[in-house]
């Protein structure tokens, strides 16, 4: 395991396949919550106390993402650096392909979808779609431009999904389409309307 501190908020660790199935974790198992990740997580954190300095002691954001075939990156960010962080990082790679950021958050179930999307400030621009895939809610968000409202927006999704490296383009063609367009504004049609006129 390799730990790198990218600056005082936010760390990245290095863990290859080998080293998971050593602690008897899948690649599954790494992105849901569980006992064993719990446990490998917080030796991580131990590891990067003594190795980088970096000391968890406020709320704080986690991602793991596939960095080849047989090494995974785990993202630690304390919470207050979250949403500036994820906004340049995302922009920066985004922004050097020329195109636009499309923000895919994964929810455990549809509940927490219809509360987060019940949430959200209105985009003219927005384009939306839900799906479904081994059994979780998937929610994918185009068209947000970069300003206030966007940082908004993803602050309610991480307190009730997980942003995820996927893509639309392999949900619909994996997943199941539950609501392809304008999922946000058909769920707060359907589900969500005010109670008092």
């Amino acid at each position: 395991m390799r730990v790198q501190k990218v600056n005082e908020h936010t760390i990245r660790i290095f863990i290859t396949l080998t080293e998971l199935t050593d602690r008897d974790i899948t690649m599954a198992d790494l992105f849901q919550r569980s006992a064993k990740t719990e446990q490998l997580f917080w030796e991580l954190i131990a590891q990067a106390r003594e190795e980088v300095e970096f000391n968890l002691d406020q709320p704080f954001w986690i991602q793991a993402t596939v960095a080849t075939n047989d090494e995974f990156v785990i993202t630690i960010m304390k919470q207050e650096e979250q949403l500036e962080g994820l906004i340049k990082d995302k922009v920066a790679r985004k922004s050097s392909k020329g195109r636009v950021t499309e923000l895919v958050y994964a929810f455990a179930d549809f509940e927490d979808v219809l509360a987060a999307v019940g949430r959200l400030p209105e985009f003219s621009q927005l384009r939306s779609g839900l799906f479904e895939f081994e059994e979780e809610y998937y929610l994918v968000l185009n068209r947000m431009g970069a300003g206030k409202k966007r940082l908004l927006t993803e602050a309610i999704l991480d307190e009730y999904g997980e942003i995820v490296a996927t893509t639309g383009v392999f949900l619909s063609e994996h997943g199941k389409s539950i609501i392809p367009v304008k999922a946000v504004q058909t769920l707060n049609a359907s589900f969500n309307k005010p109670s008092h006129s």
